[in-house]
């Protein structure tokens, strides 16, 4: 029996929740793109794959699988405790084009759909064709049986936000502000959009995001909510390195920033990687169609431990293969000790694409109320 969509008016006593609460489900998309993942996509897939994996061990894994993705792919994520749903998006960040989803006190859900342009249009978009990306939100929320607050005429990503749970979200004016998102709004109107419909009391601008982030600077590349009183942000050792001088004024507003409450936050600092670049023969194994921004040798890549994906037991952490990996680890082993249970995870085939562990993912609060029940894999 097919879906019937149901449209919200406003969200009402609903809230956002951290991302380290209870999840019903992670949604994540496979990548296929060959102007954005290299070797056909392959060694993307392997990579995704690994993030399903683990994460399906915790919750649900609703995998979406374009059309135009063949089946032998498919068949490889028929495993248990993952939902498919075969539906298209130009490309694989879920983070971005998915809903951003809300919860209530008697387990309602819903999913606000804002508008998607490729992180920037015809600024400084990635890529001119996003249709399939911006009709994603609405398209999985009928799937999911989710009712729908529309946004659309508002520029946003999910991974421009970053809440606490208790009223604040957490983003970057570098983002937030660039012409390529919504030039004709100022950052108070922008501000009030953003408390509005995603229930928050309070907006901190963060004045940087990560350096050569080709999203502009989306907050979760720069830093992540550990708990709801804990913030984790990147700082370079390397005092030379363009991305320290921006790291430090970010540290400056955090240390004097108050949650909704008046409360100041206790700020952890996460290694940066690298720098790491695109070598030869990365660049090599992708195929340039002139449908999007070209990755060439030499581009330095946004690496960032801050780009991690967690849930109410798990987390997943990406690693580069470099010394800082096993910094990044004892960091995040240290503060949560067996609270969560921490997956370090090679994610450069994710970082090649321009993003990472947490671009790649996006969680739908808990509620008992809307079980995902298409066939899942065996």
């Amino acid at each position: 029996m097919p879906a019937i969509e149901k449209e919200l008016k406003d969200v009402h006593g609903y809230r956002y929740p951290f991302e380290g609460e209870k999840h019903l489900a992670t949604l994540i998309q496979i990548p296929y793109r060959l102007d954005t993942w290299r070797e056909g996509a392959l060694p993307a897939q392997e990579s995704f794959l690994s993030l399903v994996k683990a994460i399906s061990t915790h919750e649900r894994c609703v995998v979406a699988i374009d059309p135009r993705i063949p089946y032998s792919v498919v068949h490889r994520f028929q495993l248990k405790n993952v939902t498919i749903l075969r539906l298209p998006y130009d490309d694989s960040w879920a983070r971005d084009n998915s809903p951003i989803f809300l919860s209530s006190p008697d387990g309602r859900l819903c999913g606000v759909d804002f508008s998607f342009n490729a992180w920037g249009g015809e600024f400084d978009g990635l890529y001119p064709d996003f249709k399939d990306d911006d009709a994603f939100s609405r398209r999985v929320l009928l799937e999911l049986r989710i009712p729908r607050l529309d946004k659309k005429g508002f520029v946003l990503e999910g991974g421009s936000v970053l809440t606490d749970g208790r009223g604040t979200l957490l983003t970057t004016e570098e983002c937030l502000l660039s012409p390529g998102r919504n030039p004709g709004k100022t950052k108070e109107e922008i501000e009030a959009v953003l408390k509005e419909s995603l229930c928050q009391e309070q907006v901190l601008f963060l004045p940087h995001g990560l350096y050569e982030d080709e999203t502009d600077g989306h907050v979760d590349n720069i830093c992540a909510f550990l708990d709801p009183r804990t913030i984790a942000l990147t700082v370079p050792e390397d005092k030379e390195d363009p991305q320290y001088r921006r790291s430090m004024e970010d540290m400056a507003f955090l240390k004097a920033a108050k949650d909704a409450e008046g409360a100041s936050y206790t700020i952890l600092t996460l290694p940066m990687p690298g720098p790491l670049y695109l070598s030869r023969e990365e660049a090599e194994g992708l195929e340039n169609t002139g449908t999007a921004v070209e990755r060439k040798e030499g581009r330095r890549l946004a690496a960032s431990y801050a780009n991690l994906y967690q849930g109410e037991d798990f987390l997943l952490l990406p690693q580069f293969g470099v010394k800082e990996d096993a910094i990044a680890l004892k960091t995040l082993s240290d503060f949560y000790g067996d609270r969560k249970k921490i997956y370090p995870i090679p994610s450069r085939e994710i970082l090649l694409g321009g993003g990472n562990i947490h671009c790649v993912t996006k969680e739908i609060p808990y509620s008992s109320r809307y079980p995902i029940e298409p066939e899942e894999g065996k």
